[in-house]
């Protein structure tokens, strides 16, 4: 029997075959990892330090930090003539990290005013003696002493480090001395007995030049003036 108007053939599809598996279902692929894109926002604090001329260094020295101090420097030192606040706030560092920064302070063209607060240990107290004007808060701790060798040294190695490290140590005990007008052998002596100083006494052995006097305001009073 046929009809009219006659149906339009329909379109050819493929026989299904048994011993292949049916197609899946369509899905919506996942969606990959993306990268957002934030703006960095600046330090302010940064940015108000270095306006200041003023660098701050904490803590112990990793290179990481060390570099980033003397970078600092570096750009103050570039940038005008006025001298740089350096405040040293519970340092330690290794004795290459140090000398870097001696060196460093060695080589300002401008002024450097050192400033140091709670306790400086070993190499790190060189950090504050060579400045041009240094001052010792009254809680201040200066302790001089030699810094541990670093461990895991190949025994190839050993001999060879153990020069440089006594080179390294000397260099840093004769700039201690230059600038607290010691004898080298005197500061090397103390640092061997891990001798610890007040501020009062680091400014007796020539490590600062003033103390800050602690204050006589009663806790809660207002300020005078």
């Amino acid at each position: 029997m046929s009809t009219w108007p006659p149906f339009p053939p329909e379109p050819w599809k493929p026989r299904h075959n048994p011993w292949q598996p049916e197609p899946r279902p369509g899905t919506t692929p996942a969606a990959g990892p993306s990268l957002v894109l934030v703006e960095a926002r600046p330090d302010r604090l940064a940015e108000r330090m270095i306006e200041q001329r003023l660098v701050a260094v904490a803590g112990e020295l990793d290179s990481e930090a060390a570099n980033r101090a003397v970078a600092t420097l570096a750009l103050l030192d570039a940038s005008g003539d006025e001298p740089v606040e350096l405040r040293l706030s519970g340092v330690s560092a290794d004795l290459d990290t140090a000398l870097t920064l001696v060196d460093t302070l060695d080589l300002m063209g401008v002024p450097v005013h050192a400033t140091c607060l709670g306790a400086l240990t070993g190499p790190a107290v060189a950090l504050v003696a060579v400045a041009d004007q240094r001052v010792a808060g009254p809680h201040a701790v200066l302790h001089l002493c030699e810094p541990r060798p670093p461990r895991g040294i190949a025994g190839r190695d050993l001999d060879t480090y153990a020069q440089h490290y006594q080179r390294q140590l000397r260099r840093l005990q004769e700039r201690i001395a230059t600038a607290c007008r010691r004898p080298v052998d005197v500061v090397a002596g103390d640092m061997r007995d891990g001798r610890l100083l007040t501020a009062e006494q680091a400014r007796a052995y020539g490590l600062v030049d003033t103390c800050t006097a602690r204050s006589t305001r009663r806790p809660g009073a207002p300020a005078s003036g």
